[in-house]
């Protein structure tokens, strides 16, 4: 057990002394680049982060925050929806749920945006104006429909994590339910399910890193969230390597703590086997 100890002890401090390591060179390399572009570019940081420009990023923020978290919800529980259609024992549910995701799935991102914001919604902007209860968001509004394109697009590959996670559970431990008595229902809400959501709790959190990412693509239609909060700004004031930059720091901030854990998770997962 000491040895064990021990050995788990050295292996950190040389995972911590590579990680040092790489954030050093990286760091010599960013500066080094960035002497040698400010000897030919007037870099003016002090203009890019007044005060009601960083008031624009974090509005921005929270627009991309609650764009990914919505649709995160809803591209999961449709997700499980499809897997459990492509995993049932009826012949046109599972048809049903593999037209879904070969349809979504081979339709590029951006079309599936303006497909739905300047298609489908003029469909629905000729009734009524019907806000959505306890989310403060119109029927008829860009986040709306920015959060159906990307939800229906993630589900279709959301639900093959869930029936990936689904079809690694054991089927021996199905037919010791289904001899119990429950029912096809009972049999994944109590002994398949909660097994599943384990082991596919890292890959949806890498799936979440790609739905942020992906979200940049709404400026397309006009939704004000970090991309278009960028765009914006270096069209009323020209520092387009200052704006750009800090736009690719705040997707840094969400993403790599994502990943972060995601990681973690992963490995927490794979010790949890080796036990």
């Amino acid at each position: 057990m000491a040895e064990m100890r021990v050995l788990g002890s050295s292996r950190l401090m040389k995972l911590a002394l590579r990680a040092l390591i790489l954030v050093v060179l990286l760091a010599l390399i960013i500066f080094g680049l960035y002497y040698l572009l400010s000897q030919s570019y007037p870099f003016r940081w002090n203009l890019a982060f007044n005060p009601k420009n960083l008031d624009a990023f974090n509005e921005g923020l929270l627009v991309t925050l609650q764009v990914s978290g919505l649709a995160m919800i809803g591209g999961a529980l449709l997700g499980l929806l499809v897997a459990l259609a492509r995993l049932s024992p009826f012949a046109i549910l599972r048809d049903m749920g593999m037209l879904y995701v070969q349809m979504l799935r081979n339709i590029p991102f951006l079309v599936f945006i303006l497909f739905m914001y300047f298609g489908v919604s003029k469909v629905f902007s000729a009734g009524p104006t019907v806000p959505v209860p306890l989310l403060d968001i119109e029927i008829d509004s860009r986040i709306f429909w920015g959060v159906i394109a990307l939800s229906l697009f993630e589900a279709s590959f959301i639900s093959e994590i869930f029936r990936a996670g689904i079809q690694a559970v054991h089927k021996t431990q199905i037919e010791a339910a289904r001899s119990l008595g429950m029912s096809y229902v009972q049999s994944m809400q109590h002994v398949v399910l909660p097994q599943a959501f384990r082991m596919i709790i890292p890959p949806l959190t890498g799936e979440l890193i790609a739905l942020v990412k992906e979200s940049a693509l709404l400026m397309v239609i006009s939704l004000e969230e970090l991309t278009l909060t960028a765009r914006q700004l270096v069209q009323q004031t020209p520092l387009n390597f200052e704006f750009y930059a800090i736009l690719a720091a705040y997707y840094l901030a969400i993403t790599l703590p994502l990943s972060f854990v995601s990681h973690l998770l992963e490995r927490k997962l794979a010790i949890g086997k080796a036990r």
